[in-house]
């Protein structure tokens, strides 16, 4: 699946009347080959459309052959625009031991922001980056990343860097064991789209139910899953696996039922 934002920095005042004339624009995305649906995000000042389509093939028959660098424009949506839609794709596969660099890479900075002084001394002491590596890697069948393309229309690297991996679910089972999103995409709905994505996998595996473990005083990721209809079960003590053997983890037990193979 590719995902395909499209980002408009709206002139004052318009972005109500500018929200109507895209959701008026797009009635017939729906009927086209390979699309999978759509979200319209808003900002203090801009509008992301986010679309989600099957494959390059997709994206083709939608925007054209120019569609890495080029958006698609409406016609009279130029009156809204204070500057060109900024354009960029985040592709979801199937990780490769290739990724795994980047995968710990993410890990390493996401897991620290949402961990810092949440779990013991003793955990956060051996969480370092080279940490990461062998874990990454052994975690690679079983998780889906999320990949940046970094080239967007307006030619500059995508969030100041190059294309790579900006984002990785992990399954065990039943638990959807990690979920990490870099901090450059972080608000643009791709944790859901990688949530969403670890639920299909298990429910494919075979599961009625899928669960998860959150730090408990991670109040920002409590919240999140709660919004994507994750229940709170209660606390679990989640033996956290390092090289000196597991660390016992304050956490709360989250579930969500699924409606049979996805």
């Amino acid at each position: 699946m590719i995902i395909r934002s499209s980002t408009a920095l709206v002139r004052p005042g318009m972005l109500d009347e500018f929200r109507a004339f895209i959701e008026g624009g797009i009635t017939e995305f729906a009927t086209l080959d390979g699309f999978l649906g759509d979200e319209i995000v808003v900002g203090p000042d801009t509008l992301t459309y986010v679309s989600r389509w099957r494959d390059t093939a997709a994206l083709v028959g939608y925007a054209g052959p120019g569609w890495r660098t080029e958006p698609v424009v409406l016609e009279d949506e130029d009156r809204f625009l204070v500057a060109p839609l900024r354009v960029r794709h985040v592709e979801l596969r199937q990780a490769v031991p290739d990724d795994a660099p980047g995968i710990a890479d993410v890990w390493h900075a996401a897991w620290g922001d949402g961990h810092h002084g949440l779990v013991p001394p003793a955990l956060e002491a051996v969480r370092t980056r080279e940490s990461f590596g062998p874990r990454a890697a052994s975690r690679v069948p079983s998780t889906t990343v999320a990949v940046a393309d970094g080239r967007p229309a307006d030619g500059q690297p995508a969030d100041g860097g190059a294309a790579g991996v900006v984002g990785f679910v992990t399954v065990h089972g039943d638990e959807i064991e990690q979920v990490f999103v870099a901090a450059t995409h972080r608000g643009s709905g791709l944790a859901a789209h990688l949530l969403s994505d670890g639920e299909d996998r298990v429910a494919a595996a075979g599961h009625a139910e899928v669960w998860l473990a959150v730090v408990a005083g991670n109040g920002r990721a409590r919240r999140f899953y709660e919004r994507q209809g994750w229940s709170d079960t209660g606390p679990l003590d989640y033996r956290a696996e390092t090289a000196a053997g597991p660390v016992a983890v304050p956490t709360r037990r989250y579930v969500k039922r699924l409606a049979g193979e996805r």
